[in-house]
């Protein structure tokens, strides 16, 4: 099982993907005001270049622009993991970045 820290800040992702005690991935980039579209970027290359798994793997959630979106609702406000079948603690972030965009947001 590999864990993934990401920390979605007012400007920036980071994001370090760990298997067995060694860092298999990781990247920083400014998101340009589009902090879903760049947490869903980083985690599907995550897939495809280390192939870190929605079923078998965990990832942890914090920063500023993620903090009102915690996925563990008994969990610390900002923090969350969503070992679920497809990066669910995303899915609510990226469809409401979909609903803006084909609005014309």
């Amino acid at each position: 099982m590999r864990v993934i820290g990401m920390d979605v800040g007012s400007t920036t992702v980071k994001a370090v993907a760990v298997a067995d005690g060694q860092v298999v991935w990781r990247d920083y980039q400014r998101h340009n005001t589009k902090q879903a579209e760049k947490v869903l970027e980083f985690l599907t290359r995550m897939e495809s270049e280390c192939g870190v798994s929605p079923r078998e793997d965990r990832i942890f959630f914090t920063g500023s622009a993620w903090a009102n979106r915690s996925p563990a609702p008994d969990g610390p406000r900002g923090i969350g993991a969503a070992p679920g079948p497809a990066y669910s603690a995303l899915s609510a972030v990226s469809g409401s970045a979909r609903r803006a965009r084909r609005a014309g947001m």
